[in-house]
């Protein structure tokens, strides 16, 4: 019987076969998709839908805290991490927070609520004449 060291090596071994495999597959996949587009030029290619991005805004506000951060900060940052967003997608999901709640836009700038700029006059409390 192999012992534990030998079994993980062996699993490991096996494991990398197995994506070798998958690499191999997805490599002829793509060249049959090429040849099926070269025979059919007339059908268009599925666009690829990216993944949410309102957890990665959430999880920079977040770290931006006190400071917040623009619109440009928060587009740069998702782009970095998820290339194919949209354009817009990144002003579109800051608008839906700010309307729901999470977020506050004061200046030119996103915060999270709870670390908002406090506003001198939003305790409640009216001016007397």
């Amino acid at each position: 019987m192999a012992t534990a060291r030998e079994q993980q090596a062996m699993i490991e071994a096996k494991l990398q076969a197995v994506r070798d495999q998958i690499t191999a597959l997805r490599v002829q996949e793509k060249l049959l998709v090429e040849l099926l587009g070269e025979l059919n030029p007339a059908s268009k290619p599925t666009r690829q839908r990216s993944p949410s991005i309102k957890p990665l805004v959430l999880d920079y506000m977040a770290e931006a805290g006190e400071a917040g951060a623009t619109s440009r900060e928060v587009q740069d940052f998702v782009k970095s991490r998820v290339p194919t967003v949209a354009t817009d997608t990144v002003g579109s999901v800051l608008s839906r927070l700010k309307a729901d709640g999470a977020l506050v836009y004061e200046g030119d700038r996103y915060y999270e609520k709870r670390f908002a700029p406090a506003r001198p006059f939003d305790g409640g409390l009216r001016a007397v004449n």
